[in-house]
């Protein structure tokens, strides 16, 4: 069996405060070189890399990340709050633009870049950021290519926009359960791959998909045993917060 690929959940959040270059960094140092993470618009134009959209959960600031300027968000303790296993403080961690994380990464990982607001002006701003940096291609690639990226949202208007926009970089469609109206959209828009929750795998799904030449990777995984939901399915890539666990769970060492 070949095994999926693992991509580090917002890096290596189990053990590191997610979205914040010490979790990058702890993925990449850990060997794990397929990174997802989340992408807002401040108030100012800047990208920033922060899952939800206020900034209450994951820093010691309050309010909505669209309300502020980046140099206001920069200024947030977004280490803080985060308590791992061995109890170490990661006060001082900020929140990084996507410019940061890029001018650290971009050579060296293929960033999985989950829209997630709503914002038009998004799509123009991460078009430039990623021409930027090398990182569309001129021809398209049916694999995952280092460095690369892929772009990927559960919004439909938003990853059409970016489909629409930057056609040569891969782009996927997040769901919970899949449906084949999913499946019609992403061949309709020409998105290569369709993203499910892992509860909700099905071999129906996976032949309608393969049939239609689409990409399955999954995510929503809350254990390792979760993993076993895979294992009779072809599936692309798996996106958890434990990566090692994962690592050594496909490899028989759990």
């Amino acid at each position: 069996m070949v095994h999926p690929l693992i991509i580090a959940h917002r890096g290596f959040s189990s053990e590191r405060p997610e979205n914040t270059i010490s979790s990058f960094d702890h993925a990449f140092n850990n060997g794990f070189n397929l990174l997802e993470l989340d992408v807002h618009l401040s108030s100012d134009g800047v990208l920033v890399v922060m899952h939800d959209e206020k900034v209450d959960r994951t820093t010691n600031g309050t309010g909505f990340l669209k309300s502020m300027t980046y140099k206001e968000i920069s200024q947030l303790d977004a280490g803080s709050w985060f308590r791992g296993t061995d109890e170490v403080s990661y006060t001082g961690q900020v929140v990084p633009s996507l410019d940061q994380f890029l001018s650290r990464y971009s050579s060296k990982v293929h960033v999985f870049i989950e829209i997630k607001s709503l914002e038009e002006e998004l799509i123009d701003k991460l078009k430039e950021r990623l021409s930027a940096y090398g990182l569309i291609p001129k021809i398209s690639s049916e694999r995952l290519d280092i460095p690369g990226t892929s772009i990927i949202s559960f919004n439909r208007a938003q990853i059409t926009l970016s489909a629409r926009a930057m056609p040569t970089v891969g782009h996927g469609l997040l769901v919970i359960k899949p449906t084949e109206d999913h499946i019609r959209f992403c061949v309709d828009n020409q998105i290569r791959g369709l993203f499910p929750n892992i509860n909700f795998l099905s071999s129906e799904l996976m032949d309608l998909a393969k049939s239609n030449s689409l990409h399955i990777g999954v995510w929503g995984a809350d254990s390792v045993e979760d993993l076993a939901l895979v294992s009779n399915y072809e599936v692309l890539g798996v996106t958890v917060d434990w990566p090692s666990e994962a690592k050594k769970y496909f490899q028989g060492d759990i």
